[in-house]
């Protein structure tokens, strides 16, 4: 279980990637956050030398992450579930986006294929 900020924080910059599968930079959080972050205090954040951000940092983070907010609470005990589920939202906003360019005929194809793997790999949440 992830105790501090700093743990919490780390495991966003290893877990959430780009697209293209890539890790976020210091540089790019940075940016994304839209100045509310330094690079010193980003720093500090992830060495756990600062360990209580402001409410402005902390939700400047989620929202760059696409996390609930809640993920940072000290309490919050599975923070790993929250990225997982956040990670899932990414998955399928990429599913219905690339499923948008596709002709009717072939959603109608993929809706198939995806009746046949529910109905041959039975059981809700199991990975393929």
């Amino acid at each position: 279980m992830l105790k501090d900020f700093a743990d919490k924080l780390n495991m966003l910059f290893e877990k959430k990637t780009k697209r293209d599968g890539s890790r976020y930079t210091q540089e790019e959080v940075i940016r994304g956050t839209k100045g509310v972050l330094t690079r010193a205090y980003l720093w500090k954040l992830r060495t756990g030398r600062a360990k209580n951000p402001g409410f402005n940092i902390v939700q400047a983070l989620a929202d760059f992450f696409e996390v609930d907010i809640n993920y940072f609470r000290t309490d919050a005990s599975q923070p790993e579930e929250i990225i997982g589920k956040s990670l899932r939202d990414d998955l399928l906003e990429e599913l219905v986006l690339r499923a948008s360019m596709f002709s009717d005929e072939t959603i109608k194809v993929i809706i198939s294929m995806m009746e046949y793997i529910e109905k041959n790999f039975p059981g809700k949440g199991e990975q393929c």
